[in-house]
């Protein structure tokens, strides 16, 4: 009951929220379209609740992020000496190709390196 209330009475950008919260947990995981409806109504409402709530709410279109994975593409296309061919396939300068491999080496060096010293801290048992 009370998502038929929030669907029809909520604002529509939080019922567009939870409609495709309901539609991505569907897509992800096998569960019931109820429960996918009941959990992309709780993700709305605590948006609405807790963390947006009062707010004017801007999304941005995410070019950095979605450079970031485009990036990702590249850096696993190498190969450690196609730097030619993949300025090519995916025309951009091979000056680009260089700083992509080196930035995403980094990330990735980061990354794992990250997790050598996390239980430094933590009392031995």
């Amino acid at each position: 009951m009370l998502e038929n209330t929030f669907r029809s009475k909520g604002p529509e950008l939080l019922v567009e929220l939870a409609e495709h919260t309901a539609q991505t947990v569907r897509q992800i995981i096998d569960v019931d379209p109820a429960v996918a409806s009941q959990i992309g109504d709780a993700v709305a409402s605590q948006m609405m609740a807790v963390v947006w709530g009062g707010q004017n709410v801007y999304f941005p279109m995410g070019l950095i992020w979605k450079v970031s994975q485009h990036d990702r593409e590249i850096f696993a296309d190498f190969n450690g000496h196609n730097h030619h061919a993949l300025a090519r396939k995916y025309k951009v300068s091979l000056q680009w190709i260089y700083s992509v491999v080196q930035r995403v080496k980094k990330e990735e060096l980061a990354r794992i390196q990250g997790t050598l010293f996390e239980d430094e801290d933590k009392p031995s048992q």
